[in-house]
């Protein structure tokens, strides 16, 4: 009798090592095939298509363009005039729809960028574009534009900066800077907050005259109304981080009523041939435009961007 049980267990044992063994290999097996499949050409193939696409929305990613082709621009503070240049040649705007400005002489301009200039501004010129203007300062527009702020003349062609229209849908000003180097870095941060205000008010203003058909007591200026219910903004590009955080543009915005409707990076790429310059010279900026990261802010009416809080709209976005 015990030798039968112990037959029976060296039966029992021989086929559970069988029914381990069946099993080992079956899972070897698998594992081969599963590893065939890995170093198979077609599935790599796949596979590094499946990445391709999922990396392909990151790299079509745009930064902002705060304006469209058909809305009125005027840019004011060019220095070489590489920016409007660059909306030009890369049919970001429509030639009769931009107005571009500096604070500097023609003369000056030549003599600062003798190597850029004169082929932006003729690039200007044979687009035809609704203007090029000199001498015009951002901190005072309407009186250095040369309109006038007489009532009969508010809302009439007197005003107006463009052929078709004197409504002006976007102000824009890239890199705003005094052009003065100082070491004392507190009262730098002082200038260029003064600088901003001023620009705020000036765009405010300028706006106010003419855009001038149904007026509000709250920021001066009107919805333009005609293809969009937009407002029109002022625009504002910097550089990021230190000093230009200290400069706390969206408090000095707020002291003027405005608010940021929104933001983003500013993608160097989207304006080939722009190059951001020294106020006060021909050399680039410590490093290279391409390799410092910038950001465009665009501002409203503080009114309006409550009115999208309480509908509970979006915040700045990049």
């Amino acid at each position: 009798m015990a030798r039968k049980n112990l037959a029976r267990k060296r039966q029992s044992n021989s086929k559970g090592l069988q029914a381990n063994l069946a099993r080992h290999l079956l899972e070897q097996k698998m594992n081969r095939t599963v590893t065939k499949k890995k170093d198979d050409p077609v599935t790599k193939a796949k596979k590094a298509a499946n990445k391709n696409q999922k990396i392909q929305p990151q790299a079509n990613q745009r930064g902002l363009l705060p304006f469209t082709p058909e809305e009125r621009v005027l840019l004011v503070g060019e220095g070489d005039f590489s920016f409007a240049a660059s909306l030009i040649k890369g049919g970001l705007i429509k030639p009769e729809n931009l107005v571009a400005t500096s604070f500097d002489s023609l003369e000056e301009v030549l003599e600062k960028y003798p190597a850029t200039a004169p082929e932006c501004i003729k690039v200007l010129e044979t687009a035809d574009i609704a203007g090029v203007q000199h001498d015009v300062d951002a901190t005072s527009l309407i009186k250095t534009l040369g309109l006038s702020v007489s009532k009969k003349n508010k809302g009439t062609r007197a005003n107006w900066l463009f052929p078709t229209s004197g409504k002006i849908d976007v102000i824009m000003f890239n890199f705003p800077h005094t052009g003065r180097g100082m070491k004392d870095m507190d009262r730098n941060i002082r200038d260029h907050q003064n600088l901003i205000l001023e620009y705020f008010r000036a765009s405010k203003d300028l706006l106010n005259l003419t855009n001038d058909n149904v007026f509000n007591d709250f920021g001066g200026y009107r919805t333009f109304g005609q293809t969009s219910d937009q407002e029109a903004r002022i625009v504002l590009t910097l550089f990021e981080g230190e000093p230009y955080l200290s400069w706390q543009i969206k408090s000095l915005a707020k002291s003027e009523f405005l608010k940021v409707e929104r933001s983003g990076k500013l993608e160097w790429e989207m304006f080939p041939g722009y190059h951001h310059k020294r106020t006060n010279g021909v050399r680039d900026t410590t490093k290279p435009a391409s390799e410092r990261e910038a950001r465009i802010y665009v501002f409203d009416k503080y009114k309006k961007r409550l009115a999208k809080k309480e509908d509970g709209g979006a915040s700045d976005s990049d």
